[in-house]
């Protein structure tokens, strides 16, 4: 993750991200497409209502007046000059006395069946409609072709939705869950990541900045805890500093060595005293450290011993680490030879 992505570029680069876009980008998709279809429905329906009441007034405001036979014909002839109409028929019994312009063979399927019929053409551009007509009328049918391209356009809003909106609202869904991945889960885990790399090698001393703790969820509760564990780290480290500088800076000496003689820590005042090593590189004890070590080894226990500096005793307390392997020497007492005397 580069530092300086914005959150939609930060989510994008997680895989889970990634995956979450998908999911609802493809669930945003359907549903409006679901949605346009279902207005399209809508929208064909009130079409072919809209188309239907167009031809039932044609055909009520023709036959209206009744009237002969041959009056009829001339009347329902005559709805070919209106510009919607593509053909009518009239059918009486199993004959067709009339039937002009573009029609269908076999429409309507069923005349034995009372009800208005009604079928669209395969592109759906043009309305064949059956009205069954009154009996005091000379004939039992009459049928129209209607131009429905006249009347009323085709479904457009439901095919807007579904070829332009739902793309558009898809990716808008997928960017806003892009961006609501990366400011409220990814940006702060980026932020924790930062702290890291930014204070690698001075963890104790920075503490966890004050936004990660704030927001209530899981990061903030990750930073808490490891605000918790910082201070804890830092007060044991301060603690092990004060009592490593009061081992340096006491006036008595101090030493660990293991039972081959070699200094595994000597303070300060130790390395004062020549008289407790065995050469001028001070890896090792005198002879007489070594055999107080060896003593303390010997009998496992804490033991006192004297060691002779110059014109001064050390009395030494040994204390054998034997799991370790090592003895403790702390120079707890200093006194002049002549106090002996």
């Amino acid at each position: 993750m580069s530092t300086s992505s914005g959150p939609i570029g930060l989510a994008w680069k997680s895989k889970s991200g990634r995956k979450a876009s998908w999911a609802v980008a493809l669930v945003s998709f359907a549903l409006v497409v679901i949605l346009g279809s279902l207005l399209r429905i809508e929208e064909q329906k009130l079409r072919q209502e809209t188309l239907t009441q167009f031809a039932r007034t044609l055909a009520s405001t023709t036959l209206s007046a009744g009237g002969e036979e041959d009056d009829i014909l001339m009347k329902v002839n005559d709805l070919l000059n209106v510009d919607a109409v593509l053909g009518v028929r009239l059918l009486k019994g199993d004959d067709t006395p009339l039937s002009v312009g573009d029609l269908p063979d076999h429409f309507p399927t069923n005349i034995n069946d009372r009800n208005r019929q009604i079928s669209w053409n395969e592109t759906a551009t043009q309305l064949d409609v059956a009205f069954p007509l009154d009996p005091l009328l000379p004939f039992d049918w009459l049928v129209m072709r209607i131009d429905s391209s006249m009347q009323m356009s085709a479904p457009i809003f439901g095919t807007l939705i579904n070829w332009i909106a739902a793309p558009i609202i898809a990716f808008i869904n997928a960017l806003v869950c892009l961006w609501v991945i990366g400011v409220y889960h990814l940006k702060p885990l980026r932020r924790l990541q930062n702290y890291f790399e930014e204070n690698k090698g001075s963890f104790t001393s920075a503490p966890v900045p004050a936004e990660l703790n704030t927001d209530g969820d899981e990061t903030s509760l990750v930073a808490k805890q490891i605000e918790v564990l910082r201070t804890e780290v830092n007060d044991a480290k301060n603690k092990a500093e004060d009592q490593a500088r009061f081992l340096h800076e006491t006036p008595y000496p101090l030493l660990r060595c293991s039972v081959n003689r070699k200094v595994l820590y000597a303070n300060a005042a130790a390395r004062k005293q020549n008289a407790l090593f065995g050469d001028d590189s001070r890896e090792f004890v005198s002879p007489a450290i070594s055999e107080l070590v060896r003593k303390a080894f010997y009998e496992t226990k804490e033991i006192y011993g004297d060691v002779r500096n110059k014109d001064s005793i050390i009395t030494f307390r040994a204390i054998p680490v034997l799991d370790a392997g090592y003895v403790n020497l702390y120079g707890e007492v200093s006194r002049k030879i002549d106090d002996d005397i």
